[in-house]
C-alpha cells in the first residue's frame, strides 16, 4: 500500500493478472475511478499476501467468523478449508495463491467482495466517497 495520502479515496484490487476474471474487474475499476475519483491500490496476491490486519478486516468485512473465514481462501484452488482468522493468515502466508480474486476492499467504509463475476466491481463503486 501507498504511503502517500491519497488525493480520492482509495480501493485496493487482490489481483490475479493470469485470471480473466481478475482483469476485467481490473478494467472496470480503472473505468469507474474516473466518474467516482477514487485511486486504485493494485495488489499482485500471487506473490504478495495480504497483511495480518489485512486479513482480520477483510474477513470481517465478508461477514466475520467462519463465514468470511469461508470466502476469503480459494477452495477450487486446492486451500484448506479454515474457521479462524489465524489459520486463513497461516494458509495464505505459506500459499498467497490460495486468496480468493479479485478481492476488492474499501478500506474507508468498511466492505469488500469477491468481484466474480466482475460486474460485481459496479455495485462496490457505486457509492465511493459518500457519507452513509
Amino acid at each position: 500500500m501507498s504511503f502517500r495520502l491519497p488525493k480520492f479515496p482509495l480501493l485496493t484490487l487482490f489481483h490475479n493478472p493470469s485470471s480473466k476474471v481478475s482483469t476485467q474487474a481490473l478494467s472496470l475499476l480503472r473505468q469507474a475511478s474516473v466518474t467516482h475519483k477514487f485511486d486504485i491500490d493494485l495488489i499482485d496476491s500471487t506473490t504478495t499476501a495480504p497483511t495480518h490486519q489485512q486479513v482480520s478486516s477483510i474477513v470481517e468485512y465478508l461477514g466475520g467468523g467462519a463465514t468470511g473465514c469461508g470466502q476469503i481462501l480459494d477452495t477450487a484452488q486446492g486451500a484448506p478449508k479454515a474457521s479462524t482468522v489465524g489459520e486463513v493468515q497461516k494458509i495464505l502466508e505459506a500459499n498467497p495463491g490460495y486468496l480468493r480474486r479479485p478481492l476488492v476492499v474499501d478500506w474507508n467504509k468498511g466492505k469488500a467482495i469477491i468481484a466474480d463475476p466482475a460486474s460485481r466491481v459496479n455495485e462496490m463503486v457505486k457509492n465511493v466517497g459518500e457519507e452513509e
